[in-house]
């Protein structure tokens, strides 16, 4: 009876957990909870990623309902072993005996075939899931991903990906051993239905337990996903601006930061621990309880005359299985509910349900002639302040164009809105006669490049930063471009030529080298419009004359549109636009603009004054 008292003590810290997070959940919150049945919808969703693998999960449910059917028969078989020794018949028992070991080595040959092939299947689905989660996180809009942590998507690419494929082969193994178990449960209804109905009652039991206590561990898991996010988040920050870190002696108020997000993770992971101890302590205990209930009900039952010692030993042999039912029902519902949050965190990308996803045309154009056109178009990053402020403006095809204005005048915002990296709140954006809206995305982007004033260059070879942009560039192609962006002799020179790796964001790189190698970039794409967003403002003076030289023999071939700090690199511009507060002031040559516009005035007597 003390483990009956332990058993109720159990109940009370289930449902009433001391120093524990109680999750009370609301009529709304309970709509929004993840649904038991919900594993059938992402069983389906996953299957549509399996692509050639199908055929492996034919033999993967062949081999399970062998072993399942086997995990049936074996357990017979031994009661018979048991009845066969007792009753001392030895050529039955040897007959038996051999028969189990025949059963147990098909056994054998149908895991291998199950793992084999499950394996084959699922690290192919996980890729192609991985592959998709990658594609559709490229198509999310740009203000989403600026306002979510790298994290959430580095989260759910690697993470939720591996956890949902792992998931469902327990869900899969566990569901086969429990139908296996409930076979040889349904027996002991024939053997003795008082315990039977023992047996029946102490599983129910556990199973309202089981699926509370399953609910609690959920909300815990869901919490702890999210402090995990923000260590993701967090630490790849630190690797990514651990130069700016170190110079800014900011490591220690890092570090800090860093062990409170830890912390949380910490306390979080811990909290659904200590929860998932206690119900198994709780667990074992009910478990202890039948054991001891069993047999005083199978002891009672042989003095009374109603089982024989042989029923009791098959009884005995049954109870392990039987009393993993319980087991098996409580990982079935933990195991339903986890691979349901990683399925939908993972389908919340996938199917458009969490976060907004860019939206293009339909109209597919090979090629531009490199006309754009603002008609009346504003823009805002938040509803508190305008950046654009019904802008119009026309750039004829083969023009080079420069935009000049003060800091924050929303020169950047044209670049963004052109290569629709943002929508316009109102007005429209044409490329020659077509509005940006109506065409799909390769037809703007395949015809456009952008040389940033910050590249990201990618923690690869240079020769493979150019070829990840263009695959099948040719190696005169590559050199071609790195001649043009004046980078060829200084890669040259570098002890691995052309298969320098740069390390991470090209941290081996000076800025200039930088924005040389993302010029080189736009130079191989040849597309039709090249936009130069202060893609010369780390270049030295000399550097800067090579480009600007480069730039000006693009003239006549390319729409090249520039933003310039330094007015010197636009003087030779077809028109030169300048910008004020989200308006263009005025427009045309140098010498026009310094004779009437006042704000270009300003802006070349201070340029003047630094250089002096």
């Amino acid at each position: 009876m003390f483990a009956f008292f332990l058993a109720i003590i159990n109940i009370s810290m289930i449902y009433y957990p001391s120093g524990l997070e109680v999750v009370v959940l609301k009529k709304k919150e309970k709509d929004k909870k993840i649904k038991f049945l919900s594993v059938f919808k992402y069983l389906k969703e996953t299957y549509k990623y399996a692509s050639s693998g199908k055929k492996y999960l034919f033999v993967v449910f062949f081999a399970n309902i062998i072993l399942t059917i086997i995990s049936v028969i074996v357990p017979i078989l031994s009661a018979q072993r048991i009845v066969k020794l007792t009753d001392e018949l030895w050529k039955e028992l040897i007959i038996v005996v051999v028969l189990i070991f025949g059963i147990e080595v098909l056994r054998n040959i149908c895991h291998w075939f199950y793992g084999v092939y499950w394996n084959k299947y699922f690290f192919k689905v996980r890729k192609n899931i991985q592959l998709a989660l990658a594609e559709e996180t490229l198509k999310i809009k740009t203000d989403e991903l600026n306002n979510n942590s790298s994290g959430v998507f580095i989260e759910r690419i690697n993470n939720d990906t591996e956890q949902m494929t792992d998931i469902f082969i327990q869900l899969f193994d566990l569901v086969s051993t429990c139908i296996a178990n409930i076979g040889v449960f349904i027996s002991v209804f024939f053997i003795n239905k008082f315990i039977f109905i023992l047996y029946v009652i102490f599983i129910v039991v556990l199973f309202i337990f089981q699926k509370r206590a399953a609910d609690i561990i959920l909300e815990k898991r869901k919490k702890h996903i999210k402090n995990r996010e923000k260590v993701n988040g967090f630490t790849s920050e630190i690797v990514r601006g651990a130069k700016d870190i170190k110079i800014l002696d900011a490591e220690e108020s890092f570090l800090e930061y860093a062990s409170k997000t830890m912390d949380n993770l910490k306390e979080s992971g811990l909290n659904m621990a200590l929860t998932r101890a206690k119900f198994h302590f709780f667990n074992g205990n009910v478990r202890d309880l039948l054991d001891l209930l069993i047999s005083f009900a199978g002891i009672y039952s042989i003095i009374s005359g109603e089982l024989s010692v042989a029923s009791m030993l098959i009884i005995t042999n049954y109870s392990g299985k039987i009393m993993n039912i319980s087991s098996n029902v409580e990982h079935i519902i933990e195991t339903v509910n986890r691979f349901n949050l990683a399925a939908s965190r993972i389908f919340g990308i996938l199917n458009n349900e969490e976060f907004q996803k860019e939206q293009f045309g339909d109209i597919s154009v090979n090629s531009l002639n490199g006309n754009i056109r603002f008609d009346k178009v504003s823009f805002d990053y938040d509803e508190n302040s305008k950046v654009l402020k019904k802008m119009s403006f026309e750039i004829e095809a083969n023009k080079t164009i420069a935009f000049v204005g003060r800091s924050g005048a929303g020169k950047s915002t044209i670049f963004n809105l052109i290569s629709k990296l943002y929508d316009a709140k109102s007005g429209n954006i044409y490329l020659d006669d077509y509005n940006i809206k109506d065409l799909d995305r390769s037809s703007i982007r395949g015809n456009l490049s952008i040389i940033s004033q910050n590249p990201y260059i990618y923690n690869m070879s240079i020769r493979e930063n150019l070829h990840i942009i263009k695959s099948d560039a040719t190696e005169e192609d590559i050199i071609e471009a790195c001649k043009m962006a004046c980078l060829h002799d200084f890669i040259v020179n570098l002890k691995d030529g052309y298969d320098t790796i740069i390390g991470e964001g090209g941290v081996t790189l000076s800025g200039g080298q930088k924005q040389r190698l993302a010029i080189a970039r736009a130079f191989l794409l040849k597309t039709k419009i090249i936009l130069f967003d202060e893609a010369t403002s780390a270049l030295d003076n000399e550097t800067q004359r090579e480009i600007t030289k480069a730039i000006e023999n693009m003239k006549g071939e390319y729409t090249v549109l520039i933003i310039a700090h330094r007015l010197s690199t636009v003087m030779n511009a077809d028109k030169i636009f300048v910008i004020d507060k989200g308006k263009i002031i005025d427009s045309g040559s140098r010498s026009y603009l310094l004779k009437n516009c006042g704000v270009f005035k300003a802006l070349y007597k201070t340029e003047l004054e630094d250089t002096n």
